[in-house]
């Protein structure tokens, strides 16, 4: 069970209290696509673009910067922007199919992992694990998601279809753990979006550096509880998958 509940950029680990904590590692190295990181130079000038443009998006906008700013931050001409990407719409796409593609795969291990545990421990440490991504992103891309820009534009199709499958997981998993009125009236759709969207609350919340030890605990305690789960069971969830994660 816990193999199949591993996070892959922070971990969480149960207080003497119980609470969730934070902390962020490093990944290990193997192959993959190279991953963003804080503080880091990225390996290659197209990671080195990808890094400076996510951090000009989340503190400039999208709109008010420029590829020409893109190339500064990178520490090239801007001529190598256009070598590796298209446009500043394609870099964006690429940000957000990056970070949505990791959530969802990392949502596949704890779906397929659920055999060995009940379904309100597994949507619990679905969110744990979503949200510990979410909190360890780099330069919070979260907050990019909801750009009017990455709504309406067909240069963002496949991160809407990734952002499907995230949500597909999430209703399915639901599912499982939901009591029969609350699935009959939401059904699998309707409630894996609300759960995206109450676990995607804290990309806000770390906007304003509101995060704190018990955010990650209170926000996926909630999710049970939209889905019809007793107190005492939701107690019990939190404990079962904290210790689980905690093993990884």
């Amino acid at each position: 069970m816990s193999a199949k509940l591993a996070l892959s950029h922070v971990i969480y680990r149960a207080t003497e209290k119980g609470d969730a904590t934070v902390s962020q590692i490093s990944p290990r190295p193997g192959r993959g696509r190279p991953r963003l990181l804080p503080g880091k130079i990225a390996a290659n000038p197209r990671d080195q673009i990808l890094a400076a443009a996510a951090e000009l998006f989340v503190s400039r906008g999208y709109a008010g910067t420029t590829t020409r700013e893109i190339a500064e931050g990178a520490g090239l001409r801007q001529a190598s922007i256009y070598y590796h990407f298209g446009s500043k719409e394609e870099i964006l796409a690429v940000l957000l199919e990056r970070s949505v593609q990791d959530r969802v795969e990392q949502a596949g291990k704890i779906e397929a992992g659920m055999g060995s545990v009940t379904p309100d421990v597994g949507l619990y440490a679905l969110a744990v694990s979503d949200m510990s991504a979410l909190v360890a992103m780099p330069y919070n891309i979260g907050m990019l998601y909801r750009l009017p820009d990455v709504i309406a534009s067909p240069v963002y199709e496949r991160y809407g279809h990734l952002r499907d499958d995230l949500v597909a997981g999430y209703g399915r998993v639901a599912q499982r753990a939901a009591g029969e009125r609350v699935s009959a009236n939401s059904g699998e759709p309707g409630l894996g979006e609300l759960l995206v969207q109450m676990v995607e609350s804290v990309v806000s919340l770390r906007r304003d550096d509101r995060v704190g030890s018990t955010t990650v605990a209170t926000i996926a305690s909630a999710c049970l509880r939209l889905c019809g789960i007793a107190e005492d069971a939701i107690e019990h969830a939190r404990e079962a998958a904290l210790t689980a994660l905690a093993r990884t």
